[in-house]
């Protein structure tokens, strides 16, 4: 299995990974520390830890033992993470595991492991924390990919918990399959922040940091399979290197493998430097979702840390973006009903214009009108003012935040182009009283209206995304408003 080095490792150009499937630390479960760790005899089923009463063991590494225990207080289960035997001296571990707790304590987030009590029982260093009723994210990796928009809302829990740790000034280091949690309903949490640092601008006055000092340029912490360039230099890093390692496991559960592969820490750290990390694939039936996916995917895991999404709340607006659950397409019906009341608006407008100009022709200068107008409040506001009435909202299908003006004419060219040309030529016949080019003109108006409703129809009932012509056209799409702040 793959190298993951803790805290205290550092790297070795000729470093083992001999399975770049799963990521394990060097320190787990079949390492020479955990079975020395396992051979512990002085704790089992029964042992007594102040108020907990041990019931069987859950995991092991180096940094701990977790067992499953009952809170004999308040009769529940808990999970109890002590230091095995051979480091329950030693100052350095102990520091960790008091610096991973109360990092945790201080974080109360539905996303994130809550700690419930620290103590030391016979020099026995421990902290009790929520048992979570279900698997590790790297243990469902263990059944194969996961379908895009159920891995962006596993992602986007994850981004949620690390959004308040960050809001607290924590980075976590060390995000990867093994380290989040789902419960049996489903909810992701944030484990395991032995490896967090803390920025001291977020440490309380009076307070010492919990590892507030950069990583040393010879320290290496995280693992390698998902780490970010600059971690794997060994250079201070902040919650962007967590955002690039959530990226990378966000590959891994769509593709059921992580982004690179390699033999060696060493060459691991490299591909991640230096290599193109493979597209995102999936089948037709989902492949909008994944194509999404693949360019948040693409920023999460930039190079450079500048690059990336600058904060959480960009990167859970970029994944509710890709999501077809969190971003609900607009239907038939809401968009007939928007475009309804966007023409009685234009209609509204163009009254005054008509009294004004009493020799002006109705039907030009409402497309006139609406020519301007229907642009500028795409590309201003995202909506027109019956979307804004129904709650729906355009935005860029891929990349930009927001549709741009020339974008949001293609758009409207595309759309009412025909409509447009009808009234005009419409109107001319008129004026030159030719018959058939007035004749012509209504041909092509009615031409458009039908073009338009039938678009519509065919995207609500054949396309995943709903997207029509003109979206497509200027890549964009029609869907519910999201709010700003996700939560």
């Amino acid at each position: 299995m793959p190298l993951e080095l803790d805290a205290t490792a550092r790297l070795e150009p000729g470093s083992p990974a001999s399975d770049p499937r799963l990521d394990h630390t060097a320190t787990a479960a079949g390492s020479q520390r955990a079975r020395a760790a396992a051979a512990d005899p002085s704790v089992g089923p029964g042992t007594r830890l102040a108020h907990f009463r041990i019931e069987r063991l859950l995991g092991q590494g180096g940094m701990g033992q977790v067992w499953l225990a009952t809170d004999l207080a308040l009769d529940r289960p808990v999970a109890l993470k002590l230091l095995p035997a051979e480091t329950a001296g030693d100052h350095d571990r102990r520091e960790r595991l008091v610096r991973e707790a109360r990092a945790q304590a201080r974080l109360v987030h539905p996303n994130v492991c809550h700690i419930y009590f620290i103590g030391e029982d016979e020099g026995r260093l421990f902290f009790a924390m929520e048992y979570v009723d279900g698997e590790t994210l790297a243990r469902r990796l263990e059944r194969g990919p996961i379908p895009p928009d159920a891995a962006l809302e596993l992602t986007r829990m994850a981004a949620l918990g690390l959004r308040a740790a960050d809001e607290a000034g924590f980075t976590h280091r060390d995000i990867k399959p093994s380290n989040l949690m789902i419960d049996r309903h489903g909810v992701l949490k944030v484990m395991d922040f032995g490896l967090v640092a803390s920025s001291l601008v977020a440490v309380p006055a009076g307070e010492a940091s919990d590892g507030g000092a950069p990583v040393a340029a010879s320290a290496l912490v995280g693992t390698p399979l998902y780490m970010a360039p600059e971690q794997g230099r060994g250079e201070a890093v902040d919650h962007r290197a967590d955002i690039y390692a959530l990226g990378a496991t966000l590959h891994h559960m769509i593709s059921g493998a992580p982004p690179f592969a390699g033999d060696t820490a060493a060459a691991l750290l490299s591909r991640h430097e230096t290599a193109t990390r493979p597209r995102l694939t999936a089948a037709a039936t989902v492949k909008r979702t994944a194509t999404l996916a693949d360019d948040v995917v693409a920023r999460m895991m930039a190079k450079r840390a500048t690059d990336r999404y600058a904060n959480y709340d960009q990167l859970i607006d970029a994944l509710d973006r890709a999501s077809t659950v969190r971003t609900r397409p607009a239907g038939l019906v809401v968009r007939g009903v928007a475009a309804f009341i966007d023409l009685l608006v234009a209609a509204m407008i163009v009254a005054p214009l008509m009294m004004l100009i009493p020799d002006g022709d109705d039907n030009v200068w409402l497309v006139l009108v609406w020519a301007l107008l229907y642009p500028l409040a795409i590309s201003r506001w995202g909506a027109t003012p019956g979307r804004a009435m129904l709650d729906l909202e355009v935005i860029a299908h891929r990349g930009a935040d927001r549709v741009g003006y020339l974008r949001a004419v293609s758009r409207f060219i595309v759309q009412f182009g025909l409509v447009a040309l009808g009234a005009g030529v419409s109107n001319l016949g008129e004026e030159l009283d030719l018959e058939a080019l007035h004749a012509a003109g209504i041909a092509l108006t009615v031409a458009g209206s039908v073009y338009i409703a039938i678009d519509v129809l065919y995207a609500a009932l054949r396309s995943v995304d709903k997207r029509t012509v003109w979206d497509r056209a200027a890549g964009t799409r029609t869907c519910y408003r999201r709010r700003m702040r996700a939560s």
